[in-house]
């Protein structure tokens, strides 16, 4: 009888310790699959790949891609281009087939999830903008940037600017003339410095396209070698 009463003990700690292994803090769930083009895969991807230069912040060289106002102007496959082909010396290309870590569908998944989180609507148009990946380049004179420079962005951007200077030498070492002409562009919003078509001091207009290859022009003659 009492070798009965043991089995019998035996047999409800084990069942008790299977139980307990099916739920917390027990066995652990097995994880959650990631699906390509979820909000949380393209965080992942965008945090992984692109924010050391794209960053949500102000302390990316490159443009932020958290910009409402790049994604007005740029369509999705100028995007998916850029990031497939990369662009300049700065940036590589991430397609698998140029050895990058993303196959077509990877890219195209998250141009669509940055669009979803970021930037409202897809644009299908070709905007006209003073130089980009499709428009015609305008040669911008350096000479007239400067004045342009003074007259539009100094007191925001010069020396003691602020929304930071641009002219700092550790600044431009870091971002590209294509980097410096998509902040003018674009504007960079968490900074406060409104896109190129928008009012600024001493335009109301904004600027022209010429301009805005003057001003860039200049800025690239500030960058120490």
């Amino acid at each position: 009888m009492m070798h009965l009463r043991v089995a019998s003990v035996f047999l409800c700690a084990m069942l008790a310790i299977v139980v307990a292994c099916e739920r917390l803090p027990g066995a652990p769930k097995a994880s959650i699959p990631v699906v390509v083009g979820s909000p949380s895969w393209t965080l992942a991807t965008f945090n992984t790949n692109c924010r050391g230069c794209h960053s949500q912040g102000a302390e990316g060289a490159a443009l932020p891609l958290v910009n409402p106002g790049y994604w007005k102007i740029a369509n999705d496959d100028q995007i998916t281009k850029v990031i497939a082909l990369g662009q300049g010396v700065s940036m590589p290309g991430y397609l698998d087939e140029n050895g990058g870590p993303f196959s077509a569908d990877e890219i195209d998944a998250l141009v669509k999830g940055m669009r979803s989180m970021w930037g409202g609507e897809p644009h299908d148009g070709n905007p006209v903008l003073p130089g980009t990946i499709s428009p015609t380049l305008v040669v911008g004179d350096a000479v007239a940037g400067a004045l342009v420079f003074e007259s539009a962005c100094a007191n925001c951007h010069g020396a003691n600017g602020p929304a930071g200077s641009v002219t700092d030498p550790m600044y431009l070492r870091l971002i590209s003339d294509q980097g410096l002409w998509s902040a003018v562009v674009y504007g960079r919003s968490e900074l406060g410095s409104p896109p190129w078509n928008s009012p600024m001091p001493n335009h109301p207009n904004g600027l022209t396209p010429t301009e805005v290859a003057d001003v860039v022009s200049w800025l690239a003659t500030k960058r120490t070698q």
